[in-house]
């Protein structure tokens, strides 16, 4: 089938090369989840971001995942216990001009995108996903109590604008506003449709969901989270993650799960009733 898609775990700084079987016309990538964390220590933050650089050659994407969490001290990441789950959809072969398939950088926090030209007016599919973000305190750290990156689309005639929100902020009135990345699936091939389905916002649950036929791959793409301390208090971070999962599979039904959770080494943990996932199912 021209329409693939890979995925990896990456460290931050590594490489991943996904080999598709044809020419690539069309890709996106994004991701499912990432954990960020400092190790067996805690530490106040000044940046968390995540991003992925991209380079491609025919049948070939080499895709970096870079991951920052780091505050005014220096103090960053422990590489060994952070990771990106890394997600790239491509069309390969001849190319479906009813098909759009991209990433666009860089969109503010309440900000949006310029518009994207897709194949038709009623796209049957219409989807953004999370690429990347960037918090920023800024010239000094703090405490985290919330932290928070979405995207989203609206259809303007035969384009699209994704939506970008991005912030954090700490119990003191120190805040941080951001930026997002985002990937862009939108489809007026009829032969395509039904090949994507939206999730719920998911925190420590379960959501079933049935496709109009099955597929032999079920992949998740992330398009938003929000992760807050109990309490509305703030809180050193050791460590910050974010997971859209597929549980299990049977035919054309799917049961998902995903949460975002926040953690210091004093155990205090996100408030489960605030924070949560989102994004959207893949069959291939």
């Amino acid at each position: 089938m021209p329409l693939q898609i890979q995925r990896a775990q990456i460290k931050p700084g590594d490489t991943t090369i996904f080999e598709f079987s044809d020419r690539i016309t069309q890709r996106v990538v994004g991701f499912s989840g990432f954990t960020l964390s400092y190790g067996n220590t805690d530490h106040h933050v000044q940046i968390v971001s995540v991003s992925l650089s991209v380079n491609q050659s025919d049948s070939s994407l080499s895709v970096t995942a870079n991951a920052t969490m780091v505050d005014a001290s220096g103090n960053n990441l422990d590489k060994n216990s952070s990771f990106v789950n890394v997600v790239a959809l491509a069309w390969v072969g001849v190319d479906d001009p009813n098909l759009k398939l991209g990433n666009v950088a860089g969109i503010s926090n309440g900000g949006s995108s310029s518009p994207v030209t897709i194949p038709g007016t009623d796209p049957n599919l219409l989807q953004a996903g999370l690429a990347g973000f960037y918090l920023s305190y800024s010239g000094t750290d703090h405490h985290m109590e919330t932290a928070c990156a979405t995207v989203g689309s609206t259809l303007s005639g035969n384009a699209a604008i994704i939506n970008g929100t991005a912030y954090m902020f700490d119990q003191s009135g120190n805040s941080a506003s951001g930026t997002v990345d985002a990937g862009l699936l939108a489809n007026c091939d009829p032969a395509l449709r039904d090949f994507v389905r939206s999730t719920n916002s998911l925190q420590n649950s379960t959501q079933s969901i049935t496709f109009s036929k099955p597929f032999s791959s079920y992949t998740p793409f992330l398009n938003g989270y929000k992760a807050q301390y109990r309490n509305n208090s703030d809180h050193h971070v050791k460590t910050f993650s974010v997971d859209l999962s597929v549980q299990s599979m049977s035919g054309a039904d799917v049961t998902v799960t995903g949460a975002a959770k926040l953690a210091d080494k004093s155990g205090n943990v996100q408030d489960d009733g605030v924070s949560h996932v989102s994004g959207f199912i893949i069959g291939i």
